[in-house]
């Protein structure tokens, strides 16, 4: 005879669930942070902020798994502070920031109309990368590799960057300090026109986001080595990240694995293999899909 389990404390399980969704909610602080620096023109804090919600990004799946807390309600949290974190924040800061200077030739004509665009095309594509995961994780996605580039990598790259090319702005762009030493000298200076790039850089990621190019996605290995070589890659980021030193050097990890394994992902045999779930449904499965807004409609009967 099976002896019954003993009932969860309450308490325990509202903990329990918490945790999770409590660092999920300080990831969205740092989002808003960001936004509000940018607007004060605070343009190193609020790229740092931003560089923090990916390093707690994972940290709340991570803990729900540990406390055996995971629910909707937090994969919903989640969806809702990435939109922010890596969609609306990374978007804001750049026009923030590039206009805001008239050395870098954005706050008027042809090339403002560029800035704009990118900024929304940045934004639509982590909004459509974030809907279509939500959709479609239930419905046998392979676990090893992602279709598109994930929102919270994208904008960690994008971000990191303009931090690296922040750190080495001519004089006429920005005279912040940054922590730590200068990796490459101090008289080496990011050109101006290197900043003109930022929008095209910005397009192209807008659509690896919202694409079906296969990835690999960061996990451990069978050998042993290249899986301690990523633990130290990931601890050296968690370092360099949270005391805001040598963004020079943090932009390497991120950069080389999105071109090496975008490049893996669509030559090799094993991930041309798995095909991406479909966008919409293959047949109409006879549910009617509330919006959030639909439930302050009228019934038929009323």
């Amino acid at each position: 005879m099976t002896k019954p389990t003993k009932p969860e404390p309450l308490n325990y399980r509202f903990f329990r669930y918490l945790a999770p969704n409590a660092i999920t909610a300080a990831s969205l602080v740092f989002g808003m942070v960001s936004v509000v620096a940018a607007h004060r023109g605070q343009w190193d804090l609020a790229g740092w902020m931003i560089i923090y919600a990916v390093l707690t990004d994972r940290l709340d799946g991570m803990v729900a798994r540990m406390v055996r807390g995971t629910s909707d309600l937090g994969v919903q949290l989640d969806s809702f502070a990435d939109f922010l974190n890596f969609g609306l924040a990374p978007s804001f800061l750049m026009h923030s920031f590039l206009s805001s200077h008239p050395a870098l030739g954005f706050d008027g004509g042809w090339r403002e109309v560029v800035l704009i665009v990118a900024c929304i095309g940045w934004v639509m594509g982590a909004v459509f990368r974030l809907a279509r995961f939500n959709v479609t994780s239930e419905e046998g996605v392979p676990t090893k590799i992602f279709f598109g580039i994930p929102t919270t990598l994208a904008g960690g790259l994008l971000v990191i960057w303009y931090l690296a090319l922040l750190k080495y702005a001519d004089p006429t762009v920005s005279t912040l300090e940054f922590g730590g030493a200068r990796v490459f000298g101090d008289d080496l200076k990011t050109p101006n026109a290197v900043w003109g790039y930022t929008p095209y850089v910005m397009l192209v990621l807008a659509v690896l986001m919202a694409s079906n190019l296969r990835m690999l996605k960061v996990a451990k290995h069978s050998r042993r080595s290249a899986t301690v070589f990523v633990i130290a890659v990931v601890v050296a980021g968690y370092v360099g990240g949270f005391l805001r030193v040598y963004p020079e050097l943090m932009v390497f990890p991120p950069t080389a694995w999105i071109v090496v394994f975008l490049i893996w992902g669509q030559t090799s045999p094993t991930a041309r293999a798995y095909r991406a779930p479909p966008l919409f449904p293959r047949k109409d499965d006879g549910r009617i899909h509330m919006r959030p807004q639909e439930d302050l409609a009228l019934d038929d009967e009323d």
